[in-house]
């Protein structure tokens, strides 16, 4: 493949990375107060199915469990938002090829004349051959904007909205 300086979009910053494993971590740690509280709430509902394990999860209120089950939280919330941020695809876009990593390591490489079209289909970017074939479906995090753009300025033919080149021609 080329030589050619390629533009890296999606991944997170390092900000974006402190929220999500934080945020799963606080979720975590709520939840761990919360469950206890909504199992035995739900326990005492007659229409509500596994009434067994709702009241042995509402039963456990040893002192350990007050403060161990928000830390068991905290811990699964971080596990999984590390799990999020190492898993969310990095794209480098270049002229002659598309680069598509996962947690550090070089997942695929698509090259640019087996591209057909690039377009978003709801959250996803989508990266298809000429023959409609998908190359390339998941969330890519980024400005979509900034999603496009990059696109069209390594010359991929984009589809469904208005991007010009940076340097004015379409």
């Amino acid at each position: 493949m080329g030589d050619d300086a390629g533009t890296v979009v999606g991944g997170f910053d390092r900000g974006g990375r402190v929220f999500v494993v934080g945020g799963f971590a606080v979720a975590g740690i709520v939840a761990g107060f919360v469950l206890p509280l909504l199992a035995r709430w739900a326990a005492g509902l007659p229409w509500v199915p596994f009434q067994g394990p709702l009241e042995l999860i509402s039963s456990f209120d040893a002192t350990w469990l007050v403060w161990g089950r928000p830390l068991i939280g905290a811990l699964l919330g971080l596990a999984f938002g590390l799990y999020v941020v190492a898993g969310t695809p990095v794209l480098e876009i270049r002229d002659d090829a598309l680069e598509v990593r996962r947690n550090g390591q070089v997942q695929r490489v698509i090259p640019r004349e087996t591209v057909g079209g690039v377009h978003l289909r709801g959250s996803k970017t989508v990266v298809e051959a000429k023959e409609g074939r998908v190359l390339f479906e998941d969330d890519v995090e980024g400005g979509k904007d900034a999603i496009r753009q990059a696109f069209v300025d390594h010359g991929y033919p984009w589809e469904g909205g208005p991007a010009t080149r940076s340097d004015g021609s379409s």
